[in-house]
């Protein structure tokens, strides 16, 4: 019995030292597995990215406005006296002067109309005279002097009438450029007002073209400006700029003026206006590295790693494009830009900048 005692004694006391020993043995495991949690913390290697240092250069932004050659000016010539045509004189599509003849009315009995009223003038003059020498000497009145003095007015204003009747019997150009197309044949009769014939001026020409409201912003009247036809450029200049937007569609009309001696370019031509804007400062990028934050309610910008390795984010705006990018504003004039990897950083977190040799 006492042998019984003894031993379950020594168990207890067994399982006593086990319990402690065991207990301090975990509690110091505990430790040492906290301390090596700690210590791979602190020696967790920063997130690495890809970056390229950019400096701002000077750009100049170009507005492309679609649209079509026109002449500087058009006409539509009309009859200012009645008869029948009695010739075409220049030929359709040509070039003709100021004042050269186009077209040639019948004037049908006005040279002799011409002859009479000057015969009428001078009839005139010489009533008017001898009224003026018999009022002199008393022995004619007032009244009988300016009778005839009004009758000398009406025979001046026949004259000219049918001598303005005359002159337009002949159909004239009203100003160097192109008798475009005749209205009339040989032989039809027209009356006053009638259409007879399109007449154009091509030197100088216009590129009229419609503008966004953004677009129309960006330019002035003295923007330098070209005119893109097909594969050839014509320097131009900007005459008109619209002021009130087109109701229907919200676009602002926008002339280019370019000389056109020869008549190289005909009306009708799709042409574009191609203006340069005003000179700032910009970087340009690949447009792959642009980024959209969400964090800025998706706005388009770029990813940078400032001095003390931290990540910023600059919004930015494309204000122009090239071959081989994009060009941008809203950065400082010297950057290092994160090129690989800014989808995986946040701003304002450190990371490890890799120059990215990849990028010229």
């Amino acid at each position: 019995m006492k042998t019984n005692i003894t031993i379950a004694t020594f168990i207890v006391v067994l399982l006593t030292a086990w319990m402690v020993f065991g207990s301090i043995s975990a509690e110091n495991g505990a430790k040492e597995t906290e301390a090596a949690q700690s210590q791979s913390e602190d020696e967790k290697p920063l997130p690495s990215v890809r970056v390229r240092d950019s400096i701002a250069e000077p750009f100049a932004a170009e507005v492309t406005l679609r649209g079509k050659t026109e002449a500087s000016r058009s006409s539509v010539l009309k009859a200012e006296t009645g008869g029948s045509i009695l010739e075409i004189v220049a030929k359709r599509g040509s070039k003709v002067k100021t004042g050269d003849p186009l077209i040639k009315l019948d004037p049908q009995n006005l040279p002799e109309q011409l002859e009479a009223t000057k015969a009428l003038l001078a009839q005139r003059k010489l009533e008017h005279e001898a009224a003026q020498k018999l009022q002199s000497s008393g022995y004619q009145s007032e009244t009988r002097l300016a009778e005839s003095g009004s009758l000398l007015a009406q025979a001046k204003n026949q004259l000219a009438a049918t001598r303005i009747a005359l002159e337009n019997t002949l159909i004239k150009a009203p100003f160097d450029g192109v008798f475009n197309e005749r209205l009339v044949e040989v032989g039809e009769f027209v009356a006053v007002g009638d259409p007879v014939a399109s007449f154009l001026a091509l030197h100088p020409m216009i590129v009229t073209a419609e503008a966004t409201e953004i677009e129309i912003q960006k330019i002035n009247a003295t923007s330098p400006a070209i005119a893109q036809i097909g594969d050839r450029k014509v320097e131009g200049r900007i005459r008109y700029l619209s002021q009130s937007a087109n109701s229907a569609v919200r676009t602002y009309t926008v002339e280019l003026e370019f000389d056109n001696p020869d008549h190289t370019f005909q009306a009708g031509l799709t042409a574009d206006i191609v203006a340069t804007t005003a000179t700032q400062m910009a970087h340009k990028v690949t447009p792959a590295i642009l980024f959209l934050s969400a964090d800025t309610d998706g706005e388009l910008g770029l990813k940078t790693v400032e001095d003390d390795s931290t990540v910023n984010f600059y919004k930015t705006k494309i204000i122009g494009s090239a071959d081989d990018g994009v060009w941008v504003s809203g950065l400082p004039d010297k950057v290092t830009l994160i090129t690989v990897g800014q989808g995986f950083v946040l701003p304002g977190s450190t990371v490890k900048a890799v120059q990215d040799s990849s990028i010229q």
